[in-house]
């Protein structure tokens, strides 16, 4: 199995794999739950991984990160991180810019998320949600966009070997 993974948008460093020891906590999830159905990804699963790790705090590099608050699945998150995933798989890229121009920050308006701060995780191959996670948790950036405390939602989506998670917070005034 091969994990190719680029930095994320809003991000700086990365846990380590010895950090992804992952409790089951309850699910929490917003208003927002409409879900993708052609999604597979199962999403209890990646949020309890991310959360677990939240819960806890790593290690990101050389920089130690404090517990901070859980996420909830955001289904706006979930339709722009699957669009994303989906555009790579049948265009053949692997980058955070879409082909069309697109911004991962493009990709929330459309999707219909009023962000006032988001960040952006990609990786592609075979994998499940635990493995994608791992994954991230090697790369310094990702790591540290996983745990940054700007964040409560988050929404994930894959398709074929694509994997993009979007994580972001909501503006009060939008």
């Amino acid at each position: 199995m091969s994990i190719a993974v680029i930095p994320a948008f809003l991000i700086v460093t990365s846990c380590k794999k010895e950090a992804a020891v992952l409790p089951l906590t309850p699910v929490t999830t917003t208003a927002d739950t409409v879900t993708v159905p052609e999604n597979k990804v199962d999403r209890n699963a990646l949020l309890q991984l991310v959360n677990g790790l939240r819960s806890r705090g790593c290690k990101c590099g050389g920089e130690s990160m404090p517990a901070v608050s859980p996420l909830t699945w955001n289904g706006q998150l979930e339709r722009a991180a699957y669009d994303h995933s989906k555009d790579m798989s049948l265009l053949q890229y692997f980058d955070h810019n879409g082909r069309n121009g697109s911004t991962p920050g493009s990709r929330l308006d459309v999707a219909g998320y009023k962000w006032m701060v988001y960040g952006e995780n990609i990786a592609t191959g075979n994998m499940d949600e635990q493995a994608v996670v791992l994954g991230w948790l090697t790369s310094p950036l990702h790591c540290k966009n996983m745990m940054d405390a700007r964040f409560n939602e988050l929404g994930a989506g894959r398709h074929d070997k694509m994997w993009t998670l979007e994580l972001g917070s909501r503006s009060s005034g939008k």
